[in-house]
């Protein structure tokens, strides 16, 4: 059965800088994140991943690339693993616009389909772009997806048939693992969520 390892970039820049970059792709690795790339590359060395895509944001693209020099494959950018697009509020770091931010974080949360941040896009959208993103995988033995924490957070347990037991998920750390395996057309079972033994 296809695997499909859903995995958050490295610590970047803008992660320490608390800064929401959720539409412009700057934003580095740091020494640390670039480290616990090198280590999710080992870890995924022997899990037979024939195709990497990611995230065209810096923090996707430079974790993937690392991973792919490791595992042998070259990494390939889709759009439709981008962040939640949060519009006006990209590029801020004030308690007002996190507040803003959160806001509608806790509707995506709550899976609410129509919850938009202000200038960005909805929840449904989003939705929409992951099923996407996966359905591009489906058919390798198994593949690796860099991406972002909110997005997979918020929407991948409604794309999945165990979605009872993924209720009170918590965040997805830097370069940790949500496994999924595909279970039908557009549904998925998730075996792992928040996976990091690569830290071990």
């Amino acid at each position: 059965m296809p695997t499909i390892y859903l995995m958050r970039h490295g610590e970047s820049v803008v992660n320490i800088e608390r800064r929401l970059t959720c539409r412009t792709y700057d934003g580095d690795l740091t020494e640390r994140g670039r480290e616990q790339a090198r280590r999710a590359g080992e870890w995924l060395r022997d899990k037979g991943i024939r195709q990497i895509l990611h995230s065209p944001f810096h923090r996707a693209r430079q974790t993937a690339d690392i991973v792919g020099e490791i595992v042998g494959l070259t990494p390939v950018a889709d759009a439709d693993l981008c962040e939640m697009d949060c519009g006006e509020l990209d590029g801020k770091t004030s308690d007002e616009a996190w507040e803003v931010w959160g806001g509608v974080y806790r509707r995506w949360l709550m899976h609410d389909l129509d919850a938009a941040f202000p200038g960005g896009e909805s929840y449904r959208q989003a939705r929409e772009r992951l099923t996407r993103a996966l359905a591009k995988a489906v058919l390798n033995e198994a593949a690796l997806l860099v991406t972002h924490g909110g997005i997979i957070t918020t929407v991948v347990p409604t794309l999945c048939v165990n979605a009872a037991a993924l209720q009170d998920v918590q965040s997805v750390e830097n370069t940790g693992c949500v496994v999924l395996e595909t279970y039908d057309a557009d549904r998925y079972s998730c075996v792992a969520w928040n996976l990091i033994d690569h830290f071990a």
